[in-house]
């Protein structure tokens, strides 16, 4: 049984000047004792769910030979109790991410202040913001090939899991297509191919243990054959407020003028403009399609059905269309 984390214990535990040296412009892993607030067991977990909006619970499940194509389906549990969701969890193939839990559940709350404090000061970064969200998932689920707005740093709790972080630049990642993913054209999903996987660096994670990498940088995640808990926290500093702007912008300027600029080329001096116009872009001219919200919910998670998966009418399991479509 885990101890309680005693009151004002630090959270980081190993980062050194090396690892400060390193950060942004590598991945870095480090220790953390978060495990150790008590507040991510089987019954902590259970009343989190309970207590948090089922419109900020994404439930997700996908096909077990993911094709490179494929996106996660998603699905509801209405009326669903928090423990049967952490059943469907560890005996289906169901994942949850539980959205910004960490901001608006009291008790994960403070945790989240001190673990963003404690990171700030170690890495000297400026976060403006922060977003922590629990992911809670099946042994065998994968997170596709994506490529996430923010910078970000995984807090892993439970099971184990592979990262394969790619770098974030051509082949690996357009400036067309990530323009797409901060103008929410899709899921943050980013074309892949698997001989991208030569560039890859894999990161095995294990209970304690967390990474960071470079804004922007592609990955892709797979589930050892465990239930999986970890904190995935995105922030906000001001070198990712002004990208994202750019990126905005010159999306913009790409699909509306037919322009074909070098996102990744622009100068830092001007960053600040183009941060500037996609403010003023995104109030007179807003975005009328959002990629998560059209997303169709095709399944109910139903702990007597297979893969705890119940499927609804027009819908099924990734692999058969995925098999008929060969």
């Amino acid at each position: 049984m885990t101890d309680v984390l005693a009151p004002n214990a630090p959270l980081l535990t190993d980062w050194t000047s090396d690892k400060r040296r390193r950060f942004r412009r590598e991945v870095v892993t480090f220790q953390h004792r978060l495990l150790d607030t008590g507040l991510f067991s089987d019954e902590a977990l259970a009343k989190l769910l309970d207590a948090h909006p089922r419109d900020s619970l994404d439930i997700c499940t996908m096909s077990r030979k993911p094709m490179s194509n494929e996106t996660w389906a998603g699905g509801e549990a209405n009326g669903m109790k928090g423990k049967d969701l952490i059943t469907a969890a560890q005996k289906g193939r169901v994942w949850l991410n539980v959205r910004r839990a960490m901001n608006e559940n009291p008790l994960y709350k403070p945790v989240l202040d001190q673990l963003v404090a404690e990171f700030s000061k170690a890495t000297g970064a400026k976060i403006l913001k922060a977003h922590g969200s629990i992911l809670i998932s099946a042994p065998g689920c994968q997170v596709f090939y994506h490529a996430d707005q923010a910078e970000t740093m995984l807090w892993h709790l439970r099971g184990h899991k592979t990262m394969h972080l790619y770098p974030a630049h051509e082949p690996y990642l357009s400036d067309a297509d990530y323009e797409g993913v901060v103008m929410r054209e899709n899921l943050g999903n980013i074309p892949y191919e698997q001989v991208l996987d030569a560039g890859a660096l894999p990161v095995l994670l294990t209970p304690g243990y967390g990474v960071t990498w470079p804004l922007h940088a592609p990955h892709r995640v797979v589930n050892g054959e465990s239930f999986n808990v970890s904190v995935s926290v995105e922030f906000t500093t001001p070198t990712s407020m002004l990208t994202n702007g750019t990126f905005y912008t010159k999306g913009v300027m790409r699909r509306s003028l037919g322009l074909s600029p070098k996102t990744r080329a622009t100068p830092t001096a001007l960053k600040p403009v183009f941060w500037l116009v996609s403010k003023i872009l995104k109030k007179v001219a807003p975005i009328r399609h959002d990629a998560l919200k059209a997303h169709p919910r095709q399944f109910d998670v139903d702990l007597s059905a297979p893969d705890c998966i119940a499927w609804r009418p027009g819908h099924g399991a990734p692999d058969v269309k995925l098999e008929a479509a060969a």
